[in-house]
């Protein structure tokens, strides 16, 4: 029998929008985030209730009116600090080189685009035009309108909180020996691994490397390539392809395992996220 839960959460991808750009809107309450990360930038905005979150090291609290900005690749989490209460937000995930594209027109200087040290702005005016324009990129079925309603949200938040620096934010710089292996995890994600293997890669002992990657990244081996099993596994989704065929092309055991995955990162099943990317 199936639990019964108050979440309500709906990620999709709109593949018209800017190339393919990932939104969600969520009421949660039973759902917990696990340590886990994205390749775009994350930018989200509260509503009601409150979450409590980690980003990197950094421990906070998301009240409303909170806006929030998590770097590509920053470990992050979410979880309701009163369960009874849960927490309403909406969040958009726009890709580097789009967030680029923008500050070249509303940012002096060069060099790439981070939102600071502060991953947490109190900003109610600003929370409230995402969340109006989430819920028009949810109901729109007009191409032109989302795409600029989407411009207008991005330059809002880059002009007013982005900066171009030479350096990468809050953004860690990986060791040489493990970027190799997160490199190797990327081509062979979709394989059976063992971690003698990657730490082969790496040049190090398995324990010493299981250590010092955990340190660096934030995530366990296994959580990471997870992570990455899942990101490809909601591109093929999102193009239309079944879970079953999806669950073997990005290396999970089966379709269970998948869906296992997929609802305990995103509170959602691969299903109801192929769907919602389709309409």
């Amino acid at each position: 029998m199936a639990k019964e839960t108050r979440d309500d959460i709906r990620l999709w991808r709109d593949n018209a929008l800017h190339g393919g750009m990932e939104i969600l809107r969520a009421s949660c309450y039973e759902h917990s985030y696990p340590p886990h990360f994205h390749n775009e930038f994350v930018i989200a905005a509260f509503a009601r209730g409150a979450q409590r979150t980690r980003i990197s090291r950094e421990r906070g609290i998301a009240a409303p009116g909170t806006v929030m900005f998590i770097m590509p690749g920053e470990v992050h989490t979410g979880e309701a600090v009163q369960r009874d209460e849960g927490w309403d937000y909406c969040a958009f995930y726009p890709s580097e080189g789009l967030v680029q594209d923008v500050a070249e027109t509303v940012l002096r200087g060069q060099g790439s685009v981070n939102f600071g040290t502060d991953g947490m702005r109190h900003d109610p005016g600003m929370a409230r035009r995402m969340l109006q324009a989430a819920s028009v990129l949810s109901a729109s079925h007009d191409p032109l309108e989302k795409e600029c309603v989407m411009y207008q949200i991005l330059n809002l938040l880059v002009g007013h909180y982005g900066e171009r620096t030479v350096n990468s934010g809050r953004q860690a710089i990986l060791r040489a020996d493990i970027r190799k292996a997160v490199d190797y995890l990327h081509s062979a994600y979709q394989h059976s691994l063992s971690v003698k293997e990657i730490a082969d890669v790496a040049g190090l002992s398995e324990f010493y490397f299981m250590r010092t990657f955990q340190s660096m990244t934030g995530l366990s081996v296994h959580q990471y390539l997870t992570q990455l099993r899942l990101v490809r596994a909601k591109a093929l989704l999102a193009r239309g392809m079944g879970a079953a065929q999806v669950a073997t092309d990005v290396g999970f055991f089966d379709q269970s395992h998948l869906i296992k995955h997929f609802r305990h990162h995103f509170g959602t099943t691969p299903g109801a996220f192929a769907v919602a990317s389709a309409l």
